[in-house]
């Protein structure tokens, strides 16, 4: 067994395509193909199924194996870059989910880590949920996160806690102007349900803690619009159509001249946040740059 047939495996597992497949490891359909029928061969057990000419899905023994692709692909990934860290020039890829409150606050993670450490590439995940995450760690298709760390599965994580998201109210221009009570740099929860909302979509954390801190001084926000992104709320918001609640970060990271920030206060929102990744012995190299990059 070849760890390139464990790498064209997984990539046909994540494509769901075999020539997709083939594009991203730069080798040919044929070659990825014959990759995986060697490897099905050694196996002694299908792991594809196949149409006339097309992935048809992973058969259960294909799901099985995919377990031990991602983790055995993953621990050389790691020797590879612990080796280059040990060369004092750490290089590598890193994959990295951010739920949609955690944009700015990633970008500025991200920013550190790039200036200590050039030759680290990153692929930051977003608009994923806190359990999406979680799940991702777990099955080795992430390095790293940026969650809410309350109300999900958290054992055999590490986490590094992160400030926390204030929550603000964006306003278009247009309806900023037609306020005359919002021409204040504040807005309080009773006048915000009161207008047209985007708001991030029901299920996800963010928008829970939204929902449960103005149902506790007796308050319910309806939106007409949602999304799973931060910055489409924001340009939601550009409109002069909806008011939309962002974190405060993003908001001032996007920063539209068609839009103005007002203070969410009565009641004031935060959500905690906190870098995640999986708990081991030996920290790999790359992760603990990423560690530090988190303050």
């Amino acid at each position: 067994m070849l760890l390139t047939q464990l790498e064209y495996f997984e990539a046909l597992a994540r494509e769901r395509h075999f020539g997709r497949a083939a594009a991203s490891c730069f080798v040919t359909t044929s070659t990825l193909s014959e990759s995986v029928r060697k490897l099905e061969t050694e196996l002694g057990v299908p792991l594809v199924n196949r149409g006339r000419s097309s992935f048809q899905g992973l058969t259960a023994e294909g799901e099985l194996v995919l377990g031990y692709a991602r983790r055995i692909n993953t621990e050389h990934r790691r020797l590879v870059q612990d080796i280059s860290g040990a060369r004092g020039n750490l290089v590598g890829a890193l994959d990295i989910g951010v739920i949609p409150s955690a944009t700015a606050a990633a970008a500025k993670m991200l920013a550190r880590l790039a200036d200590a450490h050039p030759g680290v590439h990153v692929r930051l995940r977003t608009g994923k949920t806190s359990e999406q995450i979680v799940s991702g760690l777990h099955d080795h298709r992430l390095d790293a996160g940026i969650i809410h760390p309350s109300g999900v599965p958290l054992a055999g994580l590490s986490l590094h806690p992160l400030a926390s998201v204030r929550f603000v109210a964006v306003l278009g221009r247009a309806m900023d102007q037609g306020l005359e009570a919002f021409r204040r740099a504040e807005i309080t929860g009773h006048e915000l349900v009161g207008l047209p909302l985007a708001l991030l979509d029901t299920g996800m954390r963010a928008r829970a803690i939204l929902d449960e801190t103005l149902a506790e001084q007796g308050l319910t926000a309806t939106p007409g619009a949602e999304t799973d992104s931060a910055e489409t709320l924001i340009s939601l918001a550009a409109t002069g159509r909806w008011a939309a609640v962002v974190p405060e970060m993003a908001a001032d990271a996007f920063g539209d001249p068609s839009v103005v920030v007002r203070e969410l206060v009565e009641p004031v929102v935060r959500m905690p946040l906190a870098l995640a990744r999986l708990d081991t012995d030996q920290v790999p190299s790359i992760l603990r740059a990423v560690d530090a990059a988190a303050g």
